[in-house]
């Protein structure tokens, strides 16, 4: 038999603290996930409307494409509404900048924020 001193490995408190990190780790990334993959689909939605545009559509005519492209991803974080699609030196901007609250837990938030969705139609 080994002595107390020869012995390794972990103590059950500290596997219960390795299991309680994990989960804890493991539940913010299931609840943070399908935002950002929206997040992402919300990015190619508007890249597709982009590259099927050119600056001589009206507003109308890319807001009407965003409109259907968003219906057909089923994209639920931001109304078509929410976007900005102006003119800008005669060339059109889709600025669909938004950010996401998620909630963790009680009383604490995880805010995402998609700010890479500005798209200039030359």
């Amino acid at each position: 038999m080994r002595s107390l001193r020869q012995q390794s490995g972990m103590s059950m408190l500290g596997i219960l603290i390795l299991v309680g990190l994990f989960s804890f780790f493991l539940m913010v990334v299931i609840r943070l996930l399908p935002t950002y993959m929206e997040g992402r689909t919300v990015k190619t939605a508007i890249m597709d409307v982009a590259a099927a545009s050119t600056a001589s559509n009206s507003i109308h005519e890319v807001t009407k494409r965003l409109d259907s492209n968003f219906n057909t991803n089923r994209i639920e974080a931001l109304s078509v509404r929410q976007v900005k699609v102006y003119r800008d030196k005669g060339k059109i901007v889709i600025n669909a900048n938004y950010e996401k609250r998620v909630p963790l837990f009680e009383g604490v938030d995880a805010v995402l924020m998609f700010n890479d969705n500005v798209v200039v139609i030359n």
